[in-house]
């Protein structure tokens, strides 16, 4: 049984996020200790835009790719890989122009072409990843990723880059030879038309995902901002040297939804209940990759920020604010699983109205925290917004069942 478990692609996709997890904690460590806080501080700022702009692909193209891959044979997976790379290639053009705008509001313009190329290559990869998981090909990402994510951080730990350009040139480089590795794993094909139909079905299905991930990437931004524009960059490094930590679970957490939303769409027609056991049943096995690292960082905040950034870091005295972060990204990762179970049933509004909520906490209470309190006042918004999410999560999961739980039992009742 055991030999079983290991062969299985469940334990491959562990094994999957176990990479990526660790490739960006190495990455975001790497840069914390070589780059100067107000470097970092602008880097954090500059990373948070591109991940939020990157929202848009999310959901316009891979939300749709992995709902349609699921069912799809390995020669119609190709071509739905063709289609959403031509498709990703025409979104960055517009893209661009919005990092454009981050760029100069941070007053580094030099640095546009340079973020420009690694959204790029991160949607491209992203793309090709996606095709994979999909089909539950978790065991032929994982080779690839590891390239992709822990490579990354090795090459920036051997080079200790100080100039922005040069990483930002990196994270391009190496996710787009990871990106050519797993188009041809997926066998891709169809590049040369543009699927009109696939357009409107990526548009029908990723609309309400997409402005439910527009609000959780502003979500993500407010602390950042806010303390900028009322504290300073150094504020925004203190925040982000704490985040990193807690970010070991952010590929968990943003990735768990590419097992989950094909596993539930394919149990979605046995019925409500067997979806639900699905959810839990992987909820839980990705739950397990954050057992350690939460625990750790509970228990024992300053000795591993410490280890982390030095004994002398100046980042030090936030290691307190850890404990709270943890038990915010726990909620936001049950949060996560149960937002996963409503896009496998093909619920995206409910995502949306989820997010309506806990954008609205903390552009109200979260910065009136942040204006108070600073970083102390960032984290406690982001835990108090986690819980909102949650619960609203599970509001609209159960309203939406109940309708057949209540048919299916008139049914037994009519038909014993």
């Amino acid at each position: 049984m055991l030999a079983k478990l290991l062969r299985s692609e469940a334990t491959s996709s562990l094994a999957d996020q176990a990479v990526v997890s660790g490739g960006n904690f190495l990455t975001t460590l790497v840069l914390a200790r070589i780059l100067a806080p107000s470097d970092y501080g602008t880097f954090s700022l500059l990373f948070l835009s591109l991940f939020a702009i990157n929202t848009c692909h999310s959901s316009l193209v891979v939300y749709p790719l992995t709902l349609r891959g699921a069912t799809a044979s390995k020669q119609e997976l190709g071509k739905l890989a063709g289609s959403a790379l031509v498709h990703t290639l025409l979104l960055s053009m517009p893209l661009a122009l919005l990092l454009g705008v981050a760029a100069f509001a941070v007053h580094r313009i030099d640095l546009w072409p340079w973020i420009a190329a690694a959204m790029v290559g991160w949607q491209v990869q992203e793309t090709a990843r996606r095709a994979l998981l999909s089909a539950l090909r978790f065991r032929a990402a994982i080779l690839p990723d590891f390239f992709c994510y822990v490579g990354q951080g090795l090459i920036l730990l051997l080079l200790h880059p100080s100039r922005l350009e040069v990483i930002f040139a990196l994270v391009a480089a190496t996710s787009l030879v990871a990106a050519v590795w797993q188009f041809f794993l997926v066998r891709i094909s169809g590049l040369r038309t543009v699927s009109k139909e696939h357009g409107i079905y990526a548009w029908k299905m990723g609309r309400f995902i997409l402005a439910g991930n527009s609000l959780n990437m502003l979500t993500l931004q407010i602390p950042s901002w806010a303390l900028a524009l009322t504290a300073s960059s150094l504020a925004v490094a203190g925040y982000q040297s704490i985040l990193n930590l807690v970010g070991v679970a952010n590929p968990i957490i943003f990735s768990v939804s590419s097992l989950l939303i094909p596993a539930i769409a394919r149990d979605a027609p046995k019925g409500y209940k067997f979806a639900r056991q699905t959810a839990v049943r992987y909820g839980l096995r990705y739950a397990l990759l954050l057992i350690v690292p939460f625990a750790a960082l509970f228990i024992a905040p300053h000795a591993v920020m410490s280890l982390a950034y030095g004994s002398a870091s100046p980042y030090l005295p936030l290691a307190p604010l850890l404990r709270w972060f943890v038990v915010a990204f726990a909620i936001q990762y049950a949060a996560t699983v149960v937002g996963a179970y409503e896009g496998g049933m093909s619920r995206p509004k409910t995502y949306m109205w989820v997010q309506i909520t806990g954008t609205g906490v903390l552009l109200t209470l979260g910065i009136a925290l942040i204006h108070r309190y600073s970083v102390a006042g960032a984290v406690l918004g982001m835990l108090i917004a986690s819980m909102v999410r949650l619960i609203t999560f599970l509001f609209f999961a159960n309203a939406a069942d109940r309708p057949t739980a209540i048919s299916t039992h008139l049914s037994l009742e009519m038909h014993p």
